[in-house]
C-alpha cells in the first residue's frame, strides 16, 4: 500500500511555480521590445494612431497549453488579427481559477506587472476567469439531482449555490477592479463569459478533464441536451453577473462571446478549435474597436 508523500508533492509543485515564473519572465523580456517601440511612436506621434499596450491575464482561453500544430488561444489570435500588431503580456495561466488569480502571490504578480511604468502606459487589462470555479469536481455542487426535480432541466440548477459561487467569482473581479484602478487607472478591463460549453465528455487531454460530463451523469443528467440546457443556464447566470458589475464600474466592458461559437468549434468540453478561438478573438477585437479611443488601434 503506497502513501502520501508530502515532500514529494510539494517538491512538483515547487518546480512547476519556478518554470511558470521562468516563463513569465522570459515573456516579460520577450514583450518589452514591443512595448518599447509603441512608447517610442507615441513620443513622435503626439495624438496620432499608435498600436495598444496590453496586458491578458486569466486561465486557459488566454494561455492554452496543449502543444498541437496551430494552436492557439484568445489573447494570441487577437495579437495576429490586428491591422496593428499590439504589445501583449501574457500573465495568463491554464488552470487558474479567479479566487487562485486573485490570491496573494498571483495578485502580487499582477500588481508588480502594471505598476511598473516601463511596461505601459496599459491600455487594455483583459482577464479570463470564472470558468475554473465553476467546472471540474465542483462542478456537481451547482447542480440539482435530476430525481429531486422529476428529471426537468429547467430546475437542473442549484440556484442557492450558484448564487454563493458567482459571489466570490465577483468578489475576486472586484478586487482586479481595485488593482486597476490603484495602478493602471487609464486602462480598460474587458472580460467575457465564454460560451456555451457541451458536455461530451472530452478532455484536453489524459489528464486534464473531462470537467463536466462527470457531475451530470453522478447527479442524474446522462442526457446530453439536458446537459447543455444546464450548463447554458449556469453561463448565462455568469453573464448577468458580468454584465451587473460592468454597468456599476467605469471602464469595465463586457466582450459578447456566448452564441459565438457552433458544435464544431469545440476541441473539448471547455476549449475551442484554434478557428473557434480566432472567432471569440474577433469578438475581442470588434469590442475594442467600438471604444472610440481605441478605434483604428488595433
Amino acid at each position: 500500500m503506497s502513501t502520501y508523500d508530502a515532500t514529494a508533492e510539494y517538491n512538483v509543485y515547487s518546480e512547476t511555480q519556478r518554470r511558470i515564473e521562468e516563463d513569465l519572465k522570459r515573456r516579460a523580456e520577450e514583450n518589452q521590445a514591443r512595448v518599447d517601440e509603441i512608447r517610442q511612436q507615441r513620443r513622435h506621434l503626439s495624438g496620432g494612431t499608435t498600436p495598444l499596450i496590453i496586458v491578458a491575464d486569466g486561465d486557459s482561453w488566454f494561455d492554452y497549453p496543449l502543444p498541437l500544430i496551430g494552436h492557439t488561444d484568445v489573447a494570441d489570435s487577437l495579437k495576429s488579427q490586428a491591422t496593428l500588431t499590439p504589445a501583449m503580456m501574457k500573465l495568463a495561466h491554464y488552470g487558474n481559477a479567479t479566487t487562485i488569480l486573485m490570491g496573494v502571490t498571483k495578485r502580487q504578480r499582477l500588481i508588480d506587472y502594471i505598476s511598473e511604468p516601463v511596461h505601459g502606459p496599459i491600455d487594455v487589462l483583459m482577464f479570463s476567469g470564472g470558468g475554473n470555479d465553476l467546472v471540474g469536481d465542483q462542478f456537481r455542487f451547482w447542480l440539482e439531482n435530476a430525481a429531486d426535480v422529476n428529471g426537468d432541466p429547467t430546475q437542473g440548477v442549484n440556484k442557492e449555490l450558484l448564487r454563493d459561487i458567482l459571489g466570490i467569482v465577483n468578489g475576486a473581479y472586484l478586487e482586479l477592479i481595485r488593482i486597476r484602478n490603484r495602478y493602471a487607472s487609464n486602462a480598460t478591463i474587458l472580460l467575457h463569459a465564454y460560451d456555451f460549453a457541451i458536455p461530451t465528455g472530452i478532455g484536453a487531454c489524459p489528464f486534464a478533464g473531462p470537467w463536466l460530463r462527470p457531475s451530470l451523469v453522478e447527479q442524474g443528467w446522462p442526457d446530453i441536451v439536458q446537459g447543455r440546457h444546464i450548463v447554458k443556464a449556469i453561463l448565462e447566470a455568469f453573464k448577468s453577473r458580468l454584465k451587473d458589475l460592468c454597468a456599476a464600474n467605469q471602464n469595465v466592458v463586457l466582450v459578447e462571446t456566448q452564441g459565438t461559437l457552433s458544435s464544431s468549434d469545440w476541441a473539448n468540453e471547455l476549449h475551442p478549435t484554434p478557428d473557434g478561438f480566432g472567432k471569440i478573438a474577433a469578438r475581442f477585437r470588434s469590442t475594442l474597436q467600438s471604444i472610440p479611443k481605441f478605434r483604428n488601434r488595433i
